[in-house]
């Protein structure tokens, strides 16, 4: 459980600068955005879903910011970084002599964000001690420190976020259900950046004129070339692996004017080859006429499958074979599926 640094409070002002860094218009994007602020202001716990480097810090920090909790701090650990024996210490901080090398009093993580946030990162890979502590604490809303007897009462929003299916860990007994069901009251899924269609160029521009700036250098251009690819990779460190790519063309291949491929850190095709025959050629039309059918639909679940002329089940069973987000469509309603276990 590796603690990160303590991130300012955010002031009534910097909700319009928080949104404008989810800047995507895709309609898989739009949906993961479209109840943030009513989620922000409900003071629920949020649980983020996602791959690796889809954004969920970011979503987390951005309920933060637009939450009446704004003031306050917004602390961030990781649940996978630090052994069992530090887990109290962390969490809860010591008193002054509680093991050897505790010189003096420290609050712990809960503390440190009480009356803000505590961002749960990686909350899948927690180990069950860990689980069973955070289960208590947030069943109780208090801690005691180590070596301490003084009980202290903290007010903290939990925002947690994993790239683990957390029903499957759950159901298979590796993930505590109590506690899930704690921290799954809003649930969000973030899109994988190869589902949001331009969105990748949008970004890519964005990330370059950031890395311009920082070399004291105009905005460049992507050639036409370099665009192309871009929309045909399939991104497996989705917007980290883009930001970091836009970085190397930039301040290490020396890119000015306009990024192609030559200054791009690695070869964009190997990660989705051109298929060949004619299966491949169906599977491919099948792909692009759902993309299609879905964004018509505004990602309806039943009115897709009913103009497609497909049961919902034989619908889901494509979007899965495709790797479409499925789980963040809509209802008939227009309400979200939720994203965890069955209450």
């Amino acid at each position: 459980m590796e603690r990160m640094p303590l991130a300012p409070a955010y002031g009534l002002g910097d909700a319009d600068f928080v949104l404008e860094q989810l800047q995507g218009e895709s309609p898989a994007w739009r949906e993961a955005k479209r109840l943030l602020p009513s989620v922000a202001e409900s003071d629920l716990p949020v649980l983020l879903l996602g791959e690796t480097g889809t954004g969920k810090e970011l979503m987390a920090r951005a309920v933060h910011a637009l939450s009446p909790r704004r003031r306050h701090a917004f602390v961030a650990m990781n649940c996978g970084a630090t052994p069992d024996s530090l887990i109290e210490s962390e969490l809860f901080g010591h008193a002054r002599g509680a093991f050897t090398g505790a010189i003096g009093e420290r609050p712990g993580l809960f503390e440190a964000a009480d009356q803000g946030t505590l961002f749960l990162d990686e909350i899948g890979d927690a180990s069950p001690l860990l689980q069973m502590k955070l289960l208590r604490v947030l069943q109780e809303g208090e801690v005691r420190r180590v070596g301490d007897t003084v009980v202290r009462k903290v007010d903290v929003r939990v925002v947690a976020a994993t790239h683990r299916e957390l029903d499957e860990g759950a159901q298979a007994g590796i993930f505590r259900a109590d506690l899930l069901y704690r921290l799954n009251a809003v649930c969000v899924r973030l899109p994988p950046l190869r589902e949001r269609g331009m969105d990748v160029v949008m970004l890519a521009r964005v990330f370059l004129a950031r890395a311009a700036r920082a070399v004291g250098a105009e905005p460049p251009d992507l050639t036409p070339a370099l665009a192309g690819r871009l929309l045909r990779h399939r991104w497996p460190g989705n917007v980290r692996e883009l930001s970091n790519g836009c970085a190397y063309s930039v301040r290490v291949a020396g890119a000015r004017g306009t990024v192609g491929l030559e200054h791009w850190p690695t070869p964009l095709e190997s990660a989705k080859r051109p298929a060949h025959g004619l299966h491949a050629e169906t599977r491919a039309l099948e792909e692009r006429r759902l993309r299609e059918t879905l964004e018509r639909t505004r990602w309806n679940k039943s009115r897709a499958a009913r103009s497609l002329g497909l049961s919902r089940q034989g619908l889901l069973k494509k979007l899965r074979r495709y790797g479409l987000a499925a789980d963040a469509l809509l209802d008939d309603d227009g309400s979200e599926e939720t994203c965890g276990v069955d209450p």
